[in-house]
C-alpha cells in the first residue's frame, strides 16, 4: 500500500513557477497555509523564489515554504522530490513532453498524483503504462483534475448518484450544456493543444475523434455511445439546441472512464449509459454558428502555417489572463439526466463558479482534489464504490468527498429537481422527434 510512512510534505506543487502552478500556491497561501505541510517544486530555483516572495505579500509566513528543484527529464531527481510528498499536484505541461517521469516516479515512490492535463492521448498511455502497478501499490494517479474535466466528471457523477440513491434507478443518458461564461486562455494551454496536433499520429487522432470509450475500454467497458461530432445537436429531453464544445472530446471520455471504474465496483451509471456535451445555443441557427466557429478554430490549430501565425498573437507559455480577468470570470453549466425507466424522468442540475474557469477554477479544483486524497483518505477508503488505486478519473477516486470539498470552496454543484408527470410525457414525445431534428441539423 502507498504512504505507509510519514512524508515531510502532504502536498508538493510541481511546476509552481508556471501560470497555473502559481495560482495553486496562491490558494494554499490564502486558505491552507499553516493547516497543511507543503512545498513548491520546479526546475528553476530563482523563479520559485520569486513566486514565494510574491506570495509572501498575501501571507508573510509563506516566505518559509521549502523549495524543491528537479528537471522533469531527470528521473532520479524527480524521484527525490516526489518521495517527500503524500500527493504531487502537477501543473507543468504539455504533459506528453514534461509529465512522464513525474507520473512514473509517483507510482515508483508510492505517492499520489493529480494533474490538470487535457491531453487525452497521453492519459491513455499513462493508463497502459502505470494502471496495474499503481493499483497494486494503492497509489492514485488522477488526470484531468481541472476545468477539463471536473465539471463534466463530477457533475455527471452527482446526477447519477441522485438517480440511483433518491429515485432508485440508473441513468440511460446524461447531458452537460455549457452555458454563459467568461474566461481567459494561457500560453501553456495553447502549447498543449498544438503539441497534440503536431506530435500525435493522424490515426490516433482519428481514434480519439471516433471512440467514446477511448479511455473506458482500458478498464473493460464498451458500449454503443458515440462522440458528439461537429454538427448541431437537438437535446430532446429539454427541447433545446446545442453546438459542439471544443473540450467534449476529452470530457466525454473521462465521464465514460468513470462509468467503467464505477461499473467495476458494481455501481454502473446505466445499462448502456450515454453522454453528450455541447455548447448551449439559441435555436438551430445559433448552434450552426457555434459549429462554424469550432471548425475555424480547428483549421487554425491543425494547419501548421496558420498555427504558427496564431502563436504570434496569443499568450506564450507561462503567460495568461490578468488577475482582474480571472476574478471577473465565471462559468455555468446545465446538467441533465434521463432515468433508466419504462417512463423516463428528467433530472436537472447545475454546476458553476463565479471565477475564471480555465485558471482560477482549475487551480482550485486541482488543489481540492489533492487535499481529498491526503486529508480525506479514511472517508475515501470507507466508500466501496471508489477505486483504491490505479490511474483513474477524479470522480472514480474521490466521488462525493470531492463534491463536498468543491462546494465548500465556493463552487456550485446542485440537483435542481425532477420533472413531473407532464415532464415525463414531454420526454417521450421529444425522444420520438429526435431523429427528425437530427436529420434537419444534418441538412
Amino acid at each position: 500500500m502507498a504512504l505507509v510512512a510519514p512524508r515531510p510534505y502532504q502536498v508538493v506543487v510541481w511546476g509552481a513557477s508556471g501560470f497555473t502552478g502559481r495560482l495553486v500556491c496562491e490558494h494554499i497561501a490564502r486558505d491552507y497555509h499553516g493547516k497543511i505541510r507543503w512545498a513548491m517544486a520546479g526546475r528553476d530555483p530563482k523563479k520559485l523564489e520569486q513566486v514565494r516572495s510574491e506570495l509572501s505579500r498575501i501571507n508573510p509566513s509563506v516566505q518559509d515554504v521549502p523549495i524543491l528543484t528537479a528537471d522533469a527529464n531527470d528521473a532520479p531527481a524527480v524521484g527525490s522530490v516526489v518521495r517527500q510528498a503524500e500527493v504531487v499536484l502537477a501543473t507543468a505541461g504539455p504533459f506528453a513532453r514534461h509529465g512522464d517521469n513525474v507520473v512514473a516516479q509517483a507510482v515508483e515512490q508510492g505517492t499520489h498524483y493529480a494533474d490538470i492535463t487535457g491531453e487525452v492521448t497521453w492519459v491513455r498511455r499513462s493508463i497502459q503504462r502505470h494502471h496495474a502497478a499503481a493499483a497494486f501499490k494503492g497509489v492514485k494517479v488522477l488526470h484531468c483534475c481541472g476545468y477539463d474535466s471536473v465539471p463534466s466528471d463530477l457533475g455527471t457523477f452527482m446526477m447519477v448518484e441522485y438517480c440511483k440513491e433518491k429515485l432508485g434507478c440508473g441513468v440511460s443518458q446524461a447531458f452537460m450544456l455549457v452555458g454563459s461564461g467568461r474566461g481567459g486562455v494561457s500560453g501553456g494551454t495553447l502549447e498543449s493543444a498544438c503539441n497534440i496536433i503536431s506530435q500525435e499520429a493522424s490515426s490516433e487522432l482519428k481514434r480519439v475523434a471516433s471512440d467514446q470509450y477511448y479511455l473506458a475500454s482500458l478498464h473493460g467497458l464498451e458500449g454503443s455511445d458515440k462522440p458528439a461530432g461537429i454538427l448541431p445537436h437537438y437535446v430532446a429531453p429539454i427541447r433545446t439546441w446545442a453546438g459542439p464544445f471544443v473540450m467534449e472530446g476529452v470530457n466525454a471520455k473521462v465521464v465514460q472512464e468513470s462509468n467503467a471504474l464505477f461499473a467495476a465496483a458494481s455501481y454502473p451509471y446505466g445499462k448502456d449509459f450515454k453522454y453528450y456535451e455541447g455548447l448551449a445555443a439559441s435555436g438551430l441557427v445559433g448552434a450552426g454558428l457555434v459549429t462554424a466557429a469550432t471548425v475555424l478554430i480547428g483549421v487554425v490549430i491543425g494547419v501548421p502555417p496558420l498555427r504558427a501565425l496564431a502563436r504570434r498573437f496569443l499568450p506564450a507559455p507561462g503567460q495568461g489572463p490578468s488577475e482582474t480577468a480571472r476574478k471577473g470570470g465565471f462559468w455555468n453549466h446545465e446538467l441533465v439526466a434521463v432515468t433508466e425507466e419504462e417512463t423516463p424522468r428528467v433530472v436537472r442540475g447545475t454546476c458553476g463558479d463565479r471565477r475564471d474557469p480555465g485558471y482560477w477554477s482549475t487551480s482550485r479544483m486541482l488543489l481540492e482534489t489533492g487535499l481529498a486524497l491526503v486529508l480525506d483518505a479514511p472517508r475515501l477508503a470507507a466508500d466501496p464504490r471508489l477505486a483504491r488505486g490505479g490511474v483513474m478519473s477524479p470522480a472514480a477516486a474521490c466521488g462525493p468527498v470531492l463534491l463536498e470539498r468543491l462546494r465548500a470552496a465556493g463552487f456550485s454543484f446542485d440537483v435542481v429537481g425532477v420533472e413531473g408527470e407532464e415532464g415525463k410525457k414531454n420526454v417521450t414525445k421529444a425522444a420520438e422527434g429526435a431523429a427528425t431534428a437530427a436529420a434537419v441539423a444534418a441538412k
